[in-house]
């Protein structure tokens, strides 16, 4: 019985087939920094550092040591070049899934509660870059990534929080993604349901779900 849904958002609220490859084409001077910066992430997935600043003063410490820039520098590009290059290649190749304004408003109306729960920071300004517009990130009740929560997928503890915050408890939270080791994994580890997607599905299908 589903009263709140956690959408993931890359590769779940867009398909994003490609999105690596446009981001070294768009910025090919930087593909060593962007592989530094998987490289990282993937050490990190599931590390619970609990706050912002803990988490980001790591992670940027070991791009750093993967690049051989320093830390001030791997900040700078970062938060800078790096997320504005991603907002920039969202606005201009990709756009959000077909019927998710739909989906979203039929979820409102039923009094389901939504979240978005992205790994990467800046989820409004890059839901904003496929065409999510304002009044349709109205229509969720929390926006939230991993980094700015302190622990990457699959940590619960984000999980949990979001629940928290929406007012419903765990177990009758659905969180839909398009990764079994992150979306899935941090669902199953904080009591909650998941329903898994393909990226490159052309419609999120909810049948089989029951809902409060």
């Amino acid at each position: 019985m589903i009263q709140a849904v956690i959408f993931d958002f890359d590769g779940t609220l867009y398909d994003f087939s490609h999105l690596p490859r446009n981001l070294i084409l768009a910025h090919p001077l930087d593909m060593f920094l962007m592989k530094a910066e998987r490289t990282a992430r993937w050490e990190f997935k599931g590390k619970d550092y609990e706050t912002c600043q803990t988490l980001t003063a790591q992670y940027y410490h070991r791009i750093s040591e993967l690049s051989g820039k320093s830390d001030d520098k791997i900040r700078d590009w970062y938060e800078n070049r790096y997320l504005m290059a991603m907002i920039s290649v969202l606005s201009k190749k990709y756009h959000v899934r077909s019927g998710i304004s739909e989906l979203f408003k039929k979820l409102v109306e039923a009094n389901i509660k939504i979240a978005i729960f992205s790994d990467y920071p800046c989820v409004k300004e890059r839901m904003s870059a496929i065409g999510m517009d304002e009044e349709l990130q109205n229509l969720c009740s929390v926006i939230a990534s991993a980094q700015e929560r302190g622990a990457f997928k699959p940590a619960p503890r984000p999980f949990l929080e979001i629940a928290k915050e929406l007012g419903v408890r765990p177990e009758h939270c659905l969180v839909v993604g398009d990764r079994l080791d992150t979306d899935g994994e941090g669902a199953h580890k904080a009591g909650m349901q998941f329903l898994k997607i393909e990226s490159d599905c052309q419609i999120i299908d909810f049948s089989g779900i029951q809902f409060i």
